[in-house]
């Protein structure tokens, strides 16, 4: 199951960065690359393409979308995310394991400091897998909490992008079913 949804995921993207402009076009390529995918795994998978560099995948075992430069809709609104964040990518995949909402994004604020924030956030929640380690002129520091049936792990380190000092954030929600 998870291998078809990643299998079509996989394919879906590199698909879409090769197709240009053209609602033909785009459709043309959608069937393509679910005929492709069907082959591969068995399964009947239904591709859509935004134009936008969206994609949502549909299988029999689950669903999954991702894009650029949004944070999907299905984040949790109890979860807050750094005013500064810019989103490079965002990602839902449902399965019979449960949802998991994805965010990669660029911030401001340091690594340490977005930990103490989540941390701060998160109290209610139970804490496992703390980690801040530093080498090289990075950090890098990751945790993970649970509550409810619900887990969020959240990962960042510091490094450099055009613009200049950036801490990269790697952040997601998963709904436990």
């Amino acid at each position: 199951m998870i291998r078809t949804i990643r299998c079509a995921a996989l394919v879906a993207a590199t698909t879409s960065l090769l197709v240009g402009c053209g609602a033909a076009a785009e459709k043309v390529s959608e069937k393509a690359t679910e005929k492709m995918v069907e082959q591969q795994t068995g399964g009947n998978v239904d591709i859509d393409t935004d134009g936008d560099g969206s994609v949502e995948i549909e299988t029999e075992d689950g669903s999954m979308s991702f894009g650029t430069g949004e944070v999907p809709e299905e984040w949790p609104d109890d979860i807050d995310l750094p005013d500064d964040l810019e989103v490079q990518s965002g990602t839902t995949s449902d399965s019979s394991d449960g949802r998991l909402v994805a965010l990669v994004g660029a911030t401001d604020e340091t690594p340490e400091e977005l930990l103490a924030r989540y941390k701060d956030e998160l109290a209610d929640w139970e804490i496992s897998g703390e980690s801040t380690s530093s080498g090289g002129g990075s950090t890098l520091t990751g945790a993970q909490w649970e509550t409810d049936g619900r887990r969020v792990t959240f990962a960042a380190t510091d490094g450099q992008t055009p613009a200049g000092d950036a801490t990269f954030l790697t952040i997601s929600h998963t709904t436990l079913s």
